[in-house]
């Protein structure tokens, strides 16, 4: 089933840059039955790696909030009823597993079960650096968590052996109202090695914003993994993004597809869920439910025409 999901992230700025704002604009999103609220993440951000990022299409000013997901999120679980919650993407591994895994359980658990977690590794070494965890070998840092996460969310007593962290008898209370099965996906470039991790994990995929192409090329790669390894297809969901445009520009001035146009595009191409971003296409408040009405049309649209071709 198409699913439409929707990034807060620098949303305030239509509310006059309260976080209020961005609050309101979650509920109104939920209410008009959007399926995803997400939120990216960076904990640090020099002047270097961001101007160096810039020249390479990074979109947002230094200036930009980046609230913490996991807080922000739990402010929005409180203002919403259905809409799923996530992370597009958390940056994991500066976060301990044991953590990690009391965070998400706890955001699980405030939100009624509809969390939905993008994991990734960041590119920022600083970023590791201040944060006082290793770079290197961040790739299967993060494979242990996933792997503590899982037992710790099992319930307790819970025991885990791997290369950086050891336990056994061990309880973290709450468990995750969706218990182990948790929802989560690696936000990963799709390279071979990327893919196969997917897979391997039974872990959906966040896949940045790239030309359709790339969306088509990575899907397949990922359906000839599972077939290759003899996983279901259908268990690894696909989570891609529409076109980020830089801050303060709008979709007309740097020649951007219409999001509508390109929402229909990724769906067709085998996308789950396409999360989209309002801010280069509205300046205002109330124009976000304009913004979203027709892609709320074109996704059922599109679940309606799978359903009748299935």
């Amino acid at each position: 089933m198409a699913r439409l999901g929707f990034n807060l992230m620098a949303v305030e700025e239509l509310y006059g840059g309260r976080f209020g704002g961005l609050l309101e604009a979650a509920g109104l999103a939920d209410r008009m039955g959007v399926d995803l609220l997400v939120l990216p993440d960076h904990v640090t951000m020099s002047e270097r790696t961001h101007r160096e990022r810039t020249a390479t299409g990074f979109p947002y000013p230094l200036e930009t909030n980046w609230f913490e997901p996991l807080i922000a999120l739990a402010a929005v679980a409180g203002v919403t009823e259905r809409a799923r919650l996530g992370t597009n993407v958390l940056i994991a591994p500066i976060r301990p597993a044991v953590l990690l895994a009391k965070q998400l359980a706890t955001l699980d658990v405030i939100c009624g079960g509809r969390l939905d977690v993008g994991l990734g590794v960041g590119w920022q070494e600083e970023e590791y650096r201040v944060s006082e965890r290793a770079f290197e070998g961040r790739f299967g840092i993060l494979e242990e968590q996933v792997a503590v996460c899982r037992a710790l969310w099992g319930g307790g007593p819970a025991a885990h052996t791997g290369r950086r962290v050891d336990f056994t008898d061990l309880h973290s209370v709450p468990v995750p109202v969706q218990g182990a099965d948790l929802r989560l996906s690696f936000g990963f470039n799709p390279t071979p090695r990327a893919v196969e991790r997917i897979v391997r994990h039974g872990l959906g995929w966040w896949g940045q914003p790239m030309p359709l192409d790339g969306v088509r090329e990575a899907i397949a790669a990922i359906r000839a993994e599972c077939e290759r390894t003899g996983r279901d297809p259908g268990s690894i969901p696909v989570t891609v993004a529409t076109t980020l445009v830089a801050h303060g520009k709008t979709a007309e001035e740097v020649g951007a597809m219409p999001v509508l146009e390109e929402a229909r595009a990724l769906w067709a191409a085998g996308a789950d869920c396409v999360i989209v971003h309002p801010l280069a296409f509205v300046r205002s408040a109330e124009e976000l439910p304009e913004f979203l009405r027709p892609l709320l049309d074109a996704r059922d649209a599109h679940a309606a025409s799978t359903t009748t071709l299935s």
